[in-house]
């Protein structure tokens, strides 16, 4: 009789235990992605906690239009804030900002002063280095004869938009402190209200507030951008502590402002649309501020020690300052900005 030849139980049992291992174990890997997938759905409904950051502006101009299209594009959101710009005088931003009250400001150079004389402010960015003011003159004043003896108003008092006054006085062959008087009308909304009553024979306005007042029959006598030298106006100025104890911080805080910076160069009709609606222009002016302010900004994020160093010779020179061992160093750190153009890769 012929025998059929048996497995041994142990084989058998074997690869049973292995059958039900594999069974088990895909169970468990079906549990955990369903833990997953819950968690992650979680974690998708739940609002996300935004962190509260502050920016004082001097003033609402289209020259800080990347920053309000990563405001309105979600950008700044995007980078984990509840982001806040405040606008109000020069003055009141930089006490606001040296006291701690605010966390950022875009005046470049009216950080500068307060940090030569000794206030701990660091600039890790600049955004413009062209000036993006016009000497815009009543519509009976057509050229420099007209404007002797006149009152000519600009923003501010001794920052960027007064020397950028004063160069464009100069221009004209004026001399700024016999010829004209100088006023400050604290911002550009002031300066073309004090042009339009006849208050000044002529102010500095920036975009769009010079291409309002154009074409309302006033005169373009100097256009900043087309002969004052590289200067920088604007940028991110902030206690030196935030950069110390919180790089995180602004690191995101530099990425949404070159996110918005790309966005608006790229997307031109959205930033149009923006200034438009913003300023409650029709689309042809918006276009003409839109197009007049994009050469002004600085796609690097940083300027040469030769630009700073001019920075804070002018304003040495301002507050008598006669022997200083102030350096670009002392008020510049581009560490951050560079980190971030790596991360972006732009």
């Amino acid at each position: 009789m012929k025998r059929t030849k048996m497995k041994p139980r142990i084989f058998r049992g074997w690869a049973i235990f292995k059958r039900s291992h594999r069974f088990y174990a895909c169970v468990s890997v079906l549990i955990w992605l369903a833990a997953v997938s819950a968690a992650a759905q979680d974690t998708i409904g739940a609002p996300r906690k935004l962190e509260p950051v502050t920016l004082g502006l001097s003033a609402k101009q289209v020259v800080n239009l990347p920053i309000y299209v990563a405001q309105t594009y979600g950008i700044f959101k995007s980078e984990g804030f509840d982001f806040k710009p405040i606008t109000a005088k020069t003055s009141t931003i930089i006490a606001a900002l040296v006291s701690g009250d605010l966390d950022y400001i875009t005046a470049f150079n009216s950080g500068l002063g307060p940090a030569i004389g000794g206030a701990p402010l660091v600039a890790t960015f600049v955004s413009t280095d062209k000036s993006f003011l016009y000497l815009i003159s009543r519509p009976d004043i057509k050229d420099a004869k007209g404007l002797r003896g006149g009152i000519i108003g600009h923003g501010g008092t001794r920052g960027g938009h007064y020397h950028d006054t004063v160069a464009m006085v100069k221009h004209l062959g004026l001399d700024p402190e016999k010829d004209v008087k100088l006023i400050s009308t604290i911002d550009v909304t002031q300066g073309m209200a004090a042009l339009f009553s006849g208050a000044v024979a002529a102010v500095t306005l920036s975009a769009p507030y010079d291409s309002m007042a154009v074409r309302k029959g006033f005169n373009r006598l100097v256009s900043g951008p087309d002969v004052l030298p590289r200067f920088i106006t604007t940028g991110l100025v902030m206690r030196r502590a935030k950069l110390r104890d919180n790089p995180d911080q602004v690191r995101r805080m530099l990425r949404a402002l070159v996110r918005g910076l790309h966005y608006t160069i790229d997307r031109p009709h959205d930033a149009v649309a923006l200034i438009q609606k913003d300023w409650n222009l029709d689309r042809e002016t918006a276009q003409i501020a839109y197009d007049v302010s994009i050469p002004t900004f600085n796609l690097k994020g940083e300027s040469p020690d030769e630009i700073i160093s001019a920075a804070i010779k002018r304003v040495q020179q301002d507050a008598k300052i006669v022997s200083s061992n102030f350096m670009p160093k002392d008020y510049v750190d581009w560490t951050l900005i560079r980190k971030v153009h790596r991360e972006l890769q732009r």
